[in-house]
């Protein structure tokens, strides 16, 4: 079995971009550990709650979603953001700790370069900081997953036909961003295009529902 790590830079970026592969690696019997950078209170606030409260209902969502698709374990660095050279000096140094005792397998975080959300672009980078200072890690495989950037191509398409549904209870979860942008219909959208132009020589369609990744290459 693998040790499967997932990065992200706010509370619900991991179960948009890969929810039903999470869903998927925890039914195969992989350990999975979940870490958030930021605590998501700057995200749309529809409730208008005060920034400390908004960051303690977007963990408390994140945890029951991550429950929801078989995660391990769900760390947050509790980082208001990661744009200073502070916070973004501490994600790194934090993310190495946790690389250094997981001594993951596999680690999923956002592009660095094709994510158009500045947050989600400094997490990748961030990733791959780490795993620069982190221990010998040639092992380790590196996939990017799409949320705010769509991949023109990709190295890697996942059949997530049988753990839509889990994904999209997942993502239910995050009702303080729903009540802004009710973004769950445009998700399963995203994945059923997928799985049905996955290739333009195909007869068939691969899949019902797919999520997609990109192979990226340590520093």
């Amino acid at each position: 079995m693998k040790r499967v790590l997932l990065i992200s830079a706010h509370p619900d970026d991991m179960e948009i971009g890969m929810g039903g592969t999470v869903a998927k690696l925890s039914e195969s019997g992989h350990t999975i550990v979940s870490v958030i950078l930021t605590d998501g209170r700057r995200a749309p606030n529809p409730f208008t709650l005060p920034p400390e409260r908004m960051a303690e209902v977007r963990q408390q969502e994140s945890e029951r979603a991550a429950s929801i698709l078989g995660v391990n374990e769900a760390i947050f660095f509790e980082l208001e953001s990661i744009s200073t050279k502070e916070n973004y000096s501490s994600a790194i140094k934090k993310l190495v700790k946790i690389i250094n005792s997981i001594l993951p397998d596999q680690i999923y975080t956002l592009h660095p370069e094709l994510d158009r959300h500045p947050s989600h672009a400094l997490t990748g980078k961030v990733t791959l900081e780490a795993l620069k200072e982190s221990n010998p890690a040639s092992h380790i495989e590196v996939w990017a997953y799409e949320v705010w950037g769509l991949f023109n191509s990709w190295d890697r398409f996942e059949d997530i036909t049988n753990q839509i549904g889990k994904k999209l209870m997942a993502i239910r979860e995050h009702q303080s961003q729903l009540a802004a942008i009710p973004y769950a219909e445009g998700v399963a959208g995203l994945n059923r295009w997928r799985a049905v132009f996955a290739d333009p020589q195909q007869t068939n369609a691969q899949a019902t529902f797919a999520e997609v990744f990109l192979k990226l290459k340590l520093l």
